[in-house]
């Protein structure tokens, strides 16, 4: 459980305004009215970052303090209610000095985001505690139904979310007991990568949710290693592995053992509860996750949200 206070963003409601960012890498001009006509067809207003179409380094929407002021500019900005990360990319990281953290606690808002953005999430939580959103914008993805009916319950209602109706299967014997702890989430190599400096958290009582795409075995071997060498995960009431699209065989330079075969060596290495199973990843089976919130593994191996991703409502 936190002992600092935990920051909410306040629920979203049909006319508040969402602003859009890209605090890592630029988005093509068609991409960015899409996702706008999506969220206008809903009922909301939209305000676009200046630098979404930016470009620095070839790979960048910007210089990192154009990126980072942007950033700051949309949390102080009262007319917003969420910011939603148009992509992720490459380069969240880079903006993690420049970040005004004294201001975006002063102001939470909801906060929506997914792989390269996890090193974003990551640094809201650690330095401000705010809890954040992990999950592609609907209108920028092709998402099912449910989930799509789930991200906007996550962002718009203050009641106890409830389980994922997708039961997890155990990688090491099942615990007799549920767990319980506060759910971190994200890409795998943006954990990995901020292992060691001052933006990591302590993970001590974690359901720690991982996922990546286009790493190959040896890499995703690895990454986990070093979180495993590193501490980290030694005090984590549990690990859960979402999706992990992993490049073709044929793009392969050395033999690929299946995935389940890696997840298992690890599970066995980490000695912590870990589980398999959950749709959450690049991909279009995907729920949203709040990075933050209080959750339980019941029983039955179904992951339980027990609080709000928003404020109270009123």
């Amino acid at each position: 459980m936190p002992t600092e206070l935990v920051r909410k963003g306040r629920p979203l409601r049909r006319g508040d305004v969402i602003g859009l960012v890209a605090p890592a890498s630029p988005v093509d001009a068609t991409e960015v009215e899409q996702v706008v006509r999506y969220l206008e067809r809903l009922g909301y207003r939209v305000e676009v970052s200046a630098h979404v179409h930016s470009t620095y380094l070839g790979y960048l929407a910007g210089t990192d303090e154009q990126r980072a002021s942007e950033l700051n500019r949309f949390f102080a900005n009262p007319r917003i209610a969420a910011i939603f990360c148009l992509r992720g990319g490459y380069g969240s990281m880079r903006i993690l000095p420049h970040l005004d953290y004294r201001l975006i606690a002063r102001h939470p808002k909801l906060f929506v985001g997914f792989s390269d953005i996890t090193a974003l999430q990551v640094a809201l939580w650690q330095r401000v505690h705010l809890v954040t959103i992990s999950a592609f914008i609907p209108g920028a993805e092709t998402v099912l139904p449910d989930r799509e009916a789930w991200f906007w319950q996550l962002l718009s209602s203050d009641k106890e979310p409830g389980k994922i109706p997708e039961p997890l299967q155990p990688l090491s014997p099942a615990p007799s007991a549920s767990i319980s702890g506060t759910l971190f989430c994200g890409t795998l190599t943006l954990w990995s990568a901020l292992c060691g400096t001052p933006l990591f958290p302590k993970l001590g009582g974690a359901v720690l949710v991982l996922e990546d795409t286009g790493e190959a075995a040896y890499r995703l071997d690895r990454m986990m290693t070093q979180l495993l060498l590193s501490d980290a995960l030694r005090e984590v009431a549990a690990l859960v592995f979402g999706e992990f699209q992993m490049p073709s065989a044929s793009e392969q330079r050395l033999p690929q053992p299946m995935l389940s075969t890696l997840l298992r060596d690890f599970a066995t290495r980490a000695a912590v509860p870990c589980f398999i199973g959950l749709p959450y990843g690049h991909t279009r089976q995907q729920w949203a996750l709040p990075f933050g919130v209080e959750v339980q593994l019941d029983r039955h191996g179904y992951l339980v949200l027990k609080e709000a991703a928003v404020q109270p409502a009123g």
